[in-house]
């Protein structure tokens, strides 16, 4: 049987920023003992997560629920913590997720990888099963990566379904739910897809128009998604960053 092979990871290149690296200062003295877990670990905003998780510091322990193996290396890479997961063991996922304080999910696929029903499964279906579990065990903040335009009435099921989910995620009542609605995700994927392959070729040009709603980097959700963590609203409970949103606030705390 061929085995997978491993995704390597190195967390020395990050650069987190001077509002980044004083909120994670402050994040670990105020309130120490936090752990954090990661759903969608492989790709390619969950590998940032990763690194910005294990970068900051600001965790005692870092719990990675993957299939695939990671190979982390870098300052504070012993502090992550691989395990298996199913997202159709419900039991078994209360368990896992039990102890942790903040989750964040970056889990998802495409129709043309899993078609209409596998993507509805993992991007619904497993995403809820996940959150579920981790309001159970009274997780404190869930953070997900969703999409730009997700919306629960849309006719097209992509968008209908990441709106389906955003807004069961921000009624289930957790301490603190942040949603993050990304344009494209500029990366180097591992995987190809035409259409985002396509857009690309465009992309500088609908940036010159829409600066800062067309697209951001993957690290930059990431940053974001992190930095949010350790810097909640204080006056809200259920918050969403659109692609504007987590631009103006990386930009803001370098």
């Amino acid at each position: 049987m061929a085995t997978t092979a491993a995704l390597k990871l190195s967390v020395d290149n990050v650069i987190l920023g001077k509002g980044f690296l004083e909120a994670a200062r402050e994040f670990k003295m105020q309130t120490p003992g936090k752990s954090a877990l990661v759903l969608g670990g492989t790709g390619e905003v969950g590998r940032e997560v990763i690194k910005h998780l294990v970068a900051s510091d600001a965790f005692d322990k870092i719990t990675v629920f993957t299939r695939r193996p990671i190979e982390i290396t870098g300052t504070n890479a012993d502090k992550v913590v691989q395990k298996p997961v199913d997202f159709e063991n419900i039991a078994q996922l209360e368990s896992d997720f039990a102890g942790h304080t903040h989750a964040f999910s970056c889990l998802g696929t495409t129709r043309g990888k899993s078609g209409s029903d596998g993507f509805y499964k993992v991007d619904h279906d497993y995403v809820l099963n996940a959150a579920r579990a981790c309001k159970k065990v009274q997780v404190e903040h869930y953070s997900i990566c969703s999409s730009k335009g997700a919306d629960k009435t849309s006719r097209f099921l992509y968008p209908r379904t990441k709106g389906e989910v955003d807004d069961e995620v921000m009624s289930m009542g957790f301490a603190h739910a942040s949603v993050y609605r990304p344009g494209m995700i500029e990366c180097d994927r591992e995987e190809s897809r035409p259409m985002e392959k396509v857009f690309s070729y465009l992309l500088p040009v609908v940036k010159l128009v829409f600066p800062k709603s067309a697209a951001a980097p993957s690290s930059t959700i990431a940053w974001s998604m992190v930095f949010d963590a350790l810097k909640p609203s204080k006056t809200s409970k259920s918050v969403v960053f659109e692609n504007t949103d987590i631009m103006n606030t990386f930009e803001k705390n370098q």
